[in-house]
């Protein structure tokens, strides 16, 4: 059976309705085992979804709960927030237009008070929303009429980035003039302060700190962090951008991650040594 697409009412198509929007999203077990690599000895990790569409709320349940997370599925904003304090989900799936609120303002929220990866649903494949979703602190966005085996497997990529430790190292900790890295403990010190990262941004900043004063091309980074379920190197673009919004003095001209054109990005070591000479 081919990967089927999910669309929305929120792209504009009225000739579909959500019940038929939800018939869509079926999607084979075989197909599903070429996108998703599953753990089975992983307790049951936990996935909020947040969908004002019954009918669509309810497939992205099924669909949830066939791979074996636990779930909770609610309609809007406010209930979005209890359950979530609740519930305490490992990833939520957010959708944009919601009843009294936006799902850009609620992942706002979200991240205000947790790291928990977010994934936006949306019918809107505009750059500059996708751009407002990750400075909202979104960890990726899905336009819908995706299939519904990549919005698994992202889903599964977003758990596994969140979960997983930083590759094993004879060292803990990494520090210069501007940064300070503790590995084991996951914190980061920017000049004496310590600054909130998301999953995805400590793990960039992990890998060219690990790698500082070599090119690290975008592929590699895209593949490392988000993993091989990717190909829009746009991604490590975006959250590149915001990283240095978090670490540089003055992000319109870094100093820290600069960029190589066509070899990558690079983490320049700062020491005062190094400036004197």
């Amino acid at each position: 059976m081919p990967i089927e697409r999910f669309n929305s009412r929120h792209r504009g198509d009225a000739q579909r309705s959500p019940a038929g929007v939800a018939a869509t999203l079926e999607v084979s077990v075989e197909t599903r085992a070429q996108f998703l690599q599953v753990d089975q000895e992983m307790p049951s990790q936990k996935i909020l979804i947040v969908e004002d569409s019954a009918d669509i709320r309810e497939a992205l349940n099924e669909a949830m709960v066939e791979e074996g997370y636990s779930t909770r599925a609610v309609g809007d904003g406010d209930e979005a927030l209890r359950v979530f304090y609740e519930f305490q989900p490992d990833l939520v799936l957010l959708d944009v237009l919601l009843p009294g609120t936006t799902g850009f303002d609620l992942c706002e929220r979200i991240r205000s008070m947790s790291n928990v990866p977010v994934i936006i649903l949306s019918g809107l494949a505009d750059e500059r929303e996708k751009i407002r979703a990750f400075e909202k602190g979104a960890d990726d966005y899905i336009v819908k009429g995706t299939g519904m085996g990549e919005l698994l497997a992202r889903v599964s990529a977003g758990l596994r980035r969140s979960s997983s430790t930083s590759a094993p190292t004879t060292v803990d900790k990494f520090s210069d003039d501007a940064i300070e890295i503790d590995f084991a403990r996951r914190t980061v010190n920017v000049r004496g302060d310590e600054v909130d990262l998301t999953p995805t941004e400590y793990k960039l900043l992990s890998m060219l700190v690990r790698q500082k004063g070599q090119p690290v091309p975008a592929e590699q980074l895209l593949h490392s962090v988000w993993g091989r379920e990717y190909d829009t190197e746009e991604l490590v673009k975006w959250h590149v951008g915001h990283l240095r919004r978090k670490v540089e003095e003055n992000p319109s001209s870094p100093k820290l991650i600069i960029t190589r054109r066509g070899f990558g990005y690079v983490y320049v070591e700062q020491r005062a040594s190094s400036a004197a000479a």
